[in-house]
């Protein structure tokens, strides 16, 4: 049986990815801020800010995995707010990068989450992983996470990143919040709407990162399903997938320029990403369209 090492494996996307690599006959371990006796899976502690890790973690690892990453919406983006986000990131997977030098573990492969804040707002571009960053603060953290994978690439390990997009589930992340307007029977876009959403349903995440580890997929890919929308139609279609009629709305852009400030570029940036890589390397959506997600996730 293969061990995979998951840091950030508690959160939203490590949980259902570990119950996914469970089912497919691998042995998880998560790395946790606390001990955690009563965990669903073995749970080795580790502090990032302090630099220290339970080295018994690491024993016949064969893959790792690193989801780990404050969260970039949850609070307002504050000088010391932005820091925690990137030193989240990149030291966490400088902490991983160390240890597996100074252990000697060569595992045959590194996972690691980036975004798709990597592009910047970019319009109605389609966005390949050739393309060059975009600016502002959610590309420059990007950057700096996927600069941190070089740490462990300079072991001689393999890595893997999976520039994610909007993660669709009805109960975490982005949807929920998404949703939240339908209890009153609207449902709001952003601005003009037109920005696009590279979006994927959380099965198909957890299927890029599974099918990633088992075919040794090397290299970077945008984790979004094969058509993004404009946010004026991700709207739209939330009403109808819940079989509600819903006024659907704009929040207009000096409003929430005020009430988010930089943060409203998490809803106002256009990314149009292409989902041609992942798919030229043998993996096939189980949601590659949006009104397919959403009538599993809500109908």
């Amino acid at each position: 049986m293969e061990t995979v090492l998951i840091g950030g494996g508690s959160g939203f996307v490590g949980m259902h990815l570990s119950r996914r690599l469970r089912q497919q006959g691998y042995a998880v371990r998560h790395l946790s801020r606390s001990k955690r006796p009563d965990a669903e899976f073995p749970t080795f502690q580790w502090d990032v800010v302090a630099g220290t890790v339970d080295d018994a973690a690491f024993a016949d690892v064969d893959y790792v995995v690193n989801l780990t990453g404050a969260g970039i919406a949850d609070e307002r983006w504050t000088d010391a707010r932005k820091d925690v986000i990137i030193q989240s990131r990149t030291e966490s997977t400088r902490l991983l990068a160390r240890s597996l030098e100074r252990l000697g573990v060569l595992p045959k492969l590194y996972l690691s989450a980036s975004a798709i804040g990597y592009y910047g707002d970019r319009g109605e571009q389609l966005l390949t992983e050739q393309d060059a960053p975009g600016t502002g603060f959610l590309s420059e953290s990007c950057v700096l996470w996927e600069q941190s994978v070089e740490e462990v690439s300079k072991l001689g390990i393999p890595t893997f990143i999976n520039r994610t997009g909007i993660v669709l589930h009805p109960d975490e992340g982005a949807l929920e919040k998404m949703l939240i307007p339908l209890k009153v029977w609207t449902s709001t876009y952003f601005g003009n709407g037109q920005q696009y959403y590279s979006w994927i349903h959380v099965e198909d995440l957890i299927g890029v990162y599974t099918y990633a580890l088992e075919q040794q997929l090397t290299g970077i890919y945008n984790g979004t399903a094969p058509h993004p929308v404009r946010n004026k139609h991700f709207a739209e279609a939330l009403g109808p997938a819940m079989g509600k009629k819903a006024v659907v709305l704009s929040a207009p852009v000096p409003a929430l320029k005020v009430a988010l400030g930089e943060m409203s570029h998490t809803v106002l940036d256009s990314a149009r990403c292409s989902a041609a890589r992942i798919e030229g390397a043998g993996y096939r959506f189980a949601y590659p369209e949006l009104s397919q997600a959403l009538e599993q996730l809500l109908g």
